[in-house]
């Protein structure tokens, strides 16, 4: 059986892989879903970290953690 571990506002580990969380509408521009290793669970497309590398030299991982945050984190209400 596979295991899933969410780390740090949903980043995803699973099987020694590190899958790194996308809403539709934010997904990269190098982004194939033919060619790229991805999930989808939760209403976010998850994109394989190496992937990233791959694609674009100028990845940052850590600034990529430190950006990722969800509206629970900063407080959002929905208000009429």
């Amino acid at each position: 059986m596979k295991s899933i571990k969410f780390t740090q506002s949903n980043i995803l580990k699973m099987n020694k892989k590190t899958y790194l969380p996308y809403q539709l509408h934010q997904l990269p521009k190098w982004f194939n879903k033919y060619n790229t290793e991805h999930l989808s669970i939760k209403g976010y497309c998850y994109i394989l970290l190496e992937d990233h590398y791959e694609n674009s030299k100028y990845f940052n991982y850590n600034n990529f953690k430190d950006c990722l945050s969800s509206n629970k984190d900063l407080g959002y209400k929905i208000a009429r």
